[in-house]
């Protein structure tokens, strides 16, 4: 009876792990492997939710302005005299101390400007730009948000905004998902006496946009980081609002703010308590936060359950379990395409023939296992011989690469050219 009973909890235990292991890899099948769709606004970051377009594209936006990226607090690196100088933040949250706000403030009392797009904004900036006067409509308590997968963006200035709006829309693994939209409450535009003036919507009726004097320059505050995102600045649309929203910025000196980013957890917490030291995360243990959040939580206890069987399992086997390892999967070719997509809305000719070059080689490599590092002449007759393309025809895309390669300025048939060479490969290569 023992034996039959130890049969049937191990018959039990086998389920239950078999539809564990099932339950993991739907949800892991789900996820697009290489991609990093985190909501991080990193200036290096390519990944959808990174900010390196809109951060190259400001360099364009003020041409042979100084661009300096702060990589640490504000106090001291801010100028606190006039320059026409744009202190620019993109980011979830912006987390600073009294020192940092004192130095931000004199920067554009000084006469400069300061552009923060969050979706939250730090209580101890804003006890200086909404005045008690406008306590009777209505304390300041952060941004607001509400829930939707989309939502269309304008402006108020009659020559900025658009017909119809900038739709815009949240994608989690290239599929729309629910976003929490901030915006400013219309409460807290109370006349004159708040400062604040929106010049900027969403949906039509929810500041997102919002200017603030003070001294002599101003704030300006954007509720949406996500619409300078990667992903968003790949459409015409995002490139269009973006360029509109910067037309706001005086040209001059930019001051880009890399070290302040914080999650907007971390942001909202510290709004609430009030952290006005120097930089300190919540105190709550890990733990306490992982069990406080519901997808961790259930991370959390598939891993206990899983350690749990492995300890049950691993009790009664001696022989080691040898793991099966998933092959790797290459997204490094529609992510280029995608990049391509980009630099042909901006006409960058020359970048896009780079990147087509860089699928052609990524094409040899995974087809005749050719490392196209050295193209010289050993490399010209190895690929003729294992693709059947004459070495001729592969002269000519690598003589007209090394035109590309070398030029600063290629035109729309020479890219066409060197297309077409490429395409004729694909189409007769072996």
């Amino acid at each position: 009876m023992g034996s039959i009973f130890r049969r049937k909890n191990i018959v039990f235990y086998a389920l239950a792990l078999i539809a564990i292991i099932a339950l993991l890899a739907y949800l892991f099948s789900r996820l697009a492997p290489g991609i990093d769709w985190r909501e991080h606004y990193e200036h290096g970051s390519r990944s959808p939710y990174g900010s390196k377009v809109i951060f190259e594209l400001l360099q364009s936006y003020f041409p042979g302005e100084p661009f300096r990226v702060l990589e640490d607090s504000l106090r001291g690196q801010l100028p606190d005299s006039m320059e026409g100088a744009s202190y620019v933040f993109i980011g979830e949250a912006l987390f600073v101390d009294s020192a940092d706000i004192s130095s931000l403030l004199a920067f554009v009392e000084a006469g400069n400007q300061a552009f923060i797009s969050s979706k939250t904004i730090p209580s101890l900036l804003m006890f200086h730009l909404y005045p008690e006067a406008c306590s009777l409509a209505g304390y300041w308590d952060d941004y607001f948000m509400f829930r939707d997968s989309m939502a269309r963006l304008n402006f108020e200035h009659p020559s900025l905004r658009k017909e119809g709006g900038f739709p815009f829309k949240y994608l989690q693994r290239h599929r729309p998902a629910p976003y929490n939209w901030s915006y400013i409450a219309p409460l807290h535009f109370c006349g004159q006496e708040s400062g604040l003036v929106a010049i900027g919507s969403l949906n039509d009726s929810l500041p997102v946009f919002a200017r603030a004097p003070f001294g002599a320059g101003y704030f300006y505050l954007h509720t949406t980081p996500l619409a300078f995102s990667n992903i968003q600045l790949l459409e015409e649309t995002g490139l269009e609002y973006a360029t509109r929203t910067f037309s706001h910025l005086k040209p001059g000196p930019v001051y880009w703010d890399d070290y302040s980013r914080v999650p907007e957890w971390m942001g909202r917490r510290s709004n609430e308590r009030l952290y006005s030291a120097s930089r300190r995360f919540s105190s709550e243990s890990p733990l306490q936060y992982i069990l406080g959040q519901p997808p961790l939580a259930w991370g959390w206890y598939l891993l206990l359950g899983l350690g749990l069987l492995y300890m049950i399992f691993r009790a009664r086997r001696r022989q080691r379990i040898i793991p099966v390892l998933e092959p790797n999967t290459n997204t490094s070719r529609e992510f280029l395409a995608t990049i391509g997509r980009l630099y042909f809305l901006q006409n960058n000719h020359r970048q896009l023939a780079l990147q087509q070059m860089k699928l052609w080689q990524s094409h040899l490599r995974e087809h005749y296992f050719i490392q196209a590092r050295d193209m010289d002449e050993a490399f010209v007759e190895k690929l003729s011989h294992k693709s059947e393309i004459p070495g001729d025809a592969i002269n000519k895309i690598l003589l007209l690469y090394r035109n590309i390669h070398s030029s600063s300025f290629v035109s729309e048939n020479t890219l066409i050219e060197f297309h077409r060479l490429l395409d004729d490969f694909y189409k007769n290569s072996k």
